[in-house]
C-alpha cells in the first residue's frame, strides 16, 4: 500500500489542519451551521457502521492495509451504492467540520483529503482487488461509483 497512515488517523490530521486554517489562513468566516453539520455527522456514523458490518458479515478484512486478505468481494448492503463507503463516511465528517468551523479555508483540507485518499489508498486497493477478483470486480466498478 502507498499510504502508511491509517485513514482514521489521516482524518484526525485533517481535522487538526482545519483548526489551523481557522487561525492562520482565514478566508471567509460564516456562522456555524449546526443544522447542516449534525445530520452529516449522523449520516457519516451510519455509513461507517453499515460498512464495517457488511464486511464483518461477509467475513472479510476491514483493514485498509491488507486488501490482499480480502476473502470476498462485498457488493451488497451499503457497498451496492458506494465502492468506498468507509472513506465516504470520513469525508462526511470532514464536511461537517467545515460547517462547524465556520471558515471557508477549511474546505481546502477536504479537497486535499479526497485527493490523498484517492491516490494513496483507493488506487492501490483497487489494483489489488482487480488482481484478486478480475472481471467480477471490473463489472462491480462499472455499476457502482467510487465515492457515491
Amino acid at each position: 500500500m502507498s499510504l502508511k497512515i491509517p485513514p482514521p488517523i489521516l482524518t484526525v490530521v485533517a481535522l487538526l489542519t482545519m483548526y489551523g486554517c481557522t487561525i492562520f489562513i482565514p478566508l471567509w468566516q460564516f456562522k456555524t451551521l449546526w443544522l447542516v453539520a449534525i445530520p452529516l455527522i449522523i449520516v457519516a456514523v451510519i455509513i461507517g457502521l453499515l460498512s464495517v458490518l457488511a464486511l464483518a458479515k461477509a467475513d472479510t478484512t476491514v483493514s485498509p492495509f491488507t486488501p490482499e486478505k480480502t476473502a470476498r468481494l462485498v457488493t451488497r448492503g451499503i457497498y451496492q451504492y458506494s465502492r468506498n463507503p468507509m472513506y465516504l463516511s470520513l469525508l462526511f465528517l470532514l464536511i461537517a467540520a467545515v460547517f462547524i468551523s465556520g471558515e471557508l479555508s477549511t474546505s481546502l483540507v477536504v479537497i486535499v483529503f479526497v485527493l490523498v485518499i484517492n491516490r494513496y489508498q483507493i488506487g492501490p486497493e483497487e489494483k489489488i482487488l482487480m488482481h484478486l477478483f478480475g472481471d467480477e470486480y471490473r463489472h462491480y466498478c462499472q455499476r457502482v461509483r467510487r465515492w457515491c
